[in-house]
């Protein structure tokens, strides 16, 4: 059992399961993350253009830092574009030496291991 998840509607917040409003009057990005710093919620996760990410037609939300999930909680390898802060799915190509990720917004493909020696 994790944090409530959340969606986004106008300067709302909602219970992503039961459609429950939670908390009105959020009208920035900036003040949606200051109450969620506050609460045991998780808003959906948005690329750098505020678009959010959405894996077969549900939003996904980032729990513990580095796990990624769905509104029914099927979890999938995800990451972060650098260049454009989409959504990276791997590719299905099996290569041993790399975990190629295409982002899903500007195409740009990288590999999270490197990425994450990187930083």
């Amino acid at each position: 059992m994790g944090p409530t998840k959340v969606i986004v509607k106008g300067d709302a917040l909602y219970d992503a399961q039961t459609g429950k409003l939670i908390h009105n009057g959020l009208a920035t990005p900036e003040a949606r993350q200051e109450y969620a710093n506050h609460h045991y919620i998780v808003l959906p996760e948005v690329d750098r253009a505020g678009r959010q990410w959405e894996l077969d037609g549900q939003p996904v939300y980032c729990l513990r830092g580095t796990r990624y999930e769905t509104l029914n909680e099927q979890q999938r390898h995800l990451a972060r574009c650098p260049d454009c802060g989409g959504m990276g799915i791997r590719t299905e190509e099996v290569m041993a030496e790399r975990d190629c990720i295409r982002c899903t917004r500007c195409g740009h493909e990288f590999d999270s291991r490197l990425e994450m020696m990187e930083s």
